[in-house]
């Protein structure tokens, strides 16, 4: 018997009968290809894991010119039924009930939107004209059309999002409304479009289809009205006696404010919760919510409590599909855990990326067989960061005698230090993960050992993979300052890099200027750590930001406002010259020349150079030599434990 009582029972939402109360939450696996093996066995083997009830995301209700052809089902279009037939038949057989999500995603000049007065706020920085009745009527009935469709494709429901800053939304809220005929004013006329789709999809599909809308519950972020009129929102859905469930979002208009829409791991569980938990109060059908949902003990309480009837959660079913069954099995040690990053997932196809997962390289390959070598090798891996122990972890997999030296007492490689940052702290769970995994295939791990020609000779290899990573510069230098800092050799602990500081315990004064030109979370991480420890911080970086690699999934929005409380920050600002009585400092952009007296040490998180040396020493030394992860290409921003360890399964399953 499970654990989770609360999050084993079943629920009623409408006329389905829904096994347990998770909920695997609409998400744009874009990437996979319509209609493919890839995407179908992406949700079948979610289905297969436990979900509850499941959402298959952003299908577009009318053409969308903007849109790129091939990323989202096209719910509009008859010819599309087959796909989406075959994403809901391969994850109902294992008793998930699924839905169809039909979204108007606005990307149709031609179209225009609810109120040209309104500045549009999702796909691009432009305003079109607001629309005809007639082209309300149009849109009316594409979502009807679309609903139909699905239920053709035998889903058991249709969600509509009245969130996300677009869509819908652009009716109901007076943010984005300003008509003054009968679509527009009062709350009333602001949902009257969306009474009128929902009467018109009960029409056509009769009142078993289940139906469900996503709500932004509190727009106060961008200046809305907040609680009071999402929960009226709800009630009036509710009193249609047609809408069947709630999923509550909140705060999240995208992509202004993104960081609330997909919570990164600076921002604790449960994020819509609050929300949820009022809305709950004023209705009865089923609420559902979430918001970076993690473990099974914060879902469980959220049902005891009564924020949620069921809980939502999206990232957590991408890094692991067998989420649920794990839970229900009380192998809760088992799950690999999102860590929160958002760069393999929603980052990925901010940059026209096909969408992944850092810690789960699998994506899309959920259907094919993992293939055992046809000639088992005795294979050495040099390097017990993320993408050595996840080349370690496939190639054991496949029958390969794995050995890995770690020349420090501790796995993980980057991870290790990035995870005693503030807000960084979940990732130290993929290194835990992966070890859990490489330990139970019997790899031969040894600890506080370095691969070296002679002890990779001892072992006899038959393939070497070289995954040793990279280091920070002690010099300075980066992508925007080529040259080194004058005084970057200073000595006597001086200038510390991040191994120096959180690997090596190297001691600070309490004066401390943090360097950083990489973009990332490392530099603020630093500054805040040792802010927190009562030090006097100074921040100094080339960029006009902090983390600006990060900035289109709004991560630099919560780290500047955790750090400017910290620390003095001085953007567009370049180091020239390091002495013992000064820091000689240069604006970026008009030159003028500025000094720091009494600075106790300089950190520099400047830019990463491959640890190369190992692989140039074993070539021609070894039948088969690789080299992997950051050790091949560093990467000091994003994508660099995506990468690292995508690139450690490439080469697990090539040995």
């Amino acid at each position: 018997m499970t654990a989770f009582q609360h999050l084993f029972s079943p629920l009623k939402i409408g006329n389905l009968d829904i096994s347990n109360r998770i909920f695997m939450s609409p998400h744009g696996m874009i990437g996979l290809g319509i209609g493919t093996d890839n995407q179908v066995g992406y949700f079948e083997a979610r289905a297969k894991g436990g979900a509850g009830f499941m959402g298959i995301a952003s299908c577009q209700v009318m053409p969308e010119p903007l849109v790129p052809e091939g990323l989202f089902l096209r719910a509009y279009a008859r010819e599309e039924i087959p796909a989406i037939s075959k994403i809901v038949k391969a994850s109902q057989k294992h008793g998930a009930k699924i839905y169809v999500q039909g979204v108007w995603m606005q990307a149709n000049p031609a179209l225009a939107q609810p109120s040209g007065i309104a500045p549009h706020t999702v796909l691009s920085d432009s305003q079109p004209r607001s629309m005809t009745i007639e082209e309300i009527q149009v849109l009316i009935e594409a979502h009807i059309v679309a609903a139909t469709h699905a239920q053709e494709a035998g889903a058991d429901g249709f969600e509509m999002p009245i969130s996300g800053g677009a869509g819908l939304q652009t009716f109901t809220s007076n943010l984005y409304n300003q008509r003054t005929d009968r679509y527009g004013g009062n709350l009333e006329n602001r949902m009257r479009a969306i009474i009128e789709i929902i009467d018109g999809i009960e029409k056509r599909c009769g009142p078993d289809f289940a139906l469900g809308f996503a709500v932004n519950a509190d727009e106060s972020t961008l200046g809305g009205n907040g609680l009071s009129e999402g929960i009226a929102i709800c009630k009036m859905l509710e009193a249609t006696g047609k809408v069947d469930w709630l999923r509550i979002t909140a705060r999240g208009q995208k992509p202004q404010m993104t960081h609330y829409h997909y919570p990164s791991s600076y921002m604790g569980q449960g994020t819509h919760l609050y929300a949820s938990e009022e809305v709950k109060k004023a209705v009865s059908i089923p609420v559902a919510s979430g918001g970076r949902i993690l473990t099974p003990e914060f879902a469980e309480q959220a049902l005891i409590d009564g924020k949620v009837d069921m809980v939502f959660m999206a990232r957590s079913f991408i890094a692991d599909p067998q989420w649920v069954s794990k839970v229900r099995a009380g192998k809760t040690e088992e799950i690999r855990a999102c860590i929160g990053d958002l760069e393999g997932c929603f980052m990925r196809s901010l940059v026209g990326q096909a969408v992944g997962c850092t810690v789960n390289p699998e994506i899309g390959q959920e259907h094919v067989a993992l293939i055992p070598a046809e000639k088992p090798k005795k294979v050495v891996i040099a390097g017990g960061g993320v993408a050595g122990m996840q080349a370690a972890m496939v190639a054991a997999q496949r029958g390969h005698k794995v050995t890995l030296f770690e020349k420090r007492d501790e796995l993980g490689g980057h991870i290790v230090y990035q995870a005693k940052l503030p807000g960084l702290e979940d990732r130290a769970d993929i290194a835990r993960w992966l070890t859990d995994q490489i330990k139970k295939l019997g790899v031969d791990v040894r600890m506080n050992a370095e691969a070296t020609p002679e002890a990779i000779a001892a072992i006899g290899a038959d393939a070497v993979v070289v995954a040793t990573g990279a280091t920070y510069s002690r010099t300075g230098t980066s992508k925007m300052q080529l040259f080194p800092v004058v005084g970057h050799d200073i000595g006597h602990g001086y200038v510390l890099t991040p191994e120096d500081l959180l690997l090596d315990h190297g001691r600070v004064g309490k004066k401390v200027v943090v360097y950083d030109n990489t973009s990332y979370e490392v530099g603020p991480g630093i500054a805040e750590l040792l802010a927190d420890q009562g030090k006097e911080v100074i921040f100094i970086t080339i960029d006009h930001g902090f983390a600006e690699s990060v900035k289109d999934i709004g991560i630099n929005k919560v780290i500047a406002k955790r750090l400017l409380p910290k620390v003095t920050f001085m953007p567009t600002t370049q180091m020239n010259k390091i002495d013992v009585e000064k820091i000689t400092l240069k604006h970026y952009h008009t030159g003028e020349v500025t000094e720091l007296e009494g600075v106790d040490n300089v950190i520099f998180v400047t830019s990463k150079p491959p640890t190369e040396e190992l692989y140039h020493a074993m070539i021609g030394k070894v039948p088969e030599l690789h080299i992997i992860g950051d050790a091949r290409e560093a990467r000091w921003s994003v994508f660099a434990t995506d990468e690292a360890i995508k690139d450690g399964r490439r080469i697990g399953l090539l040995l």
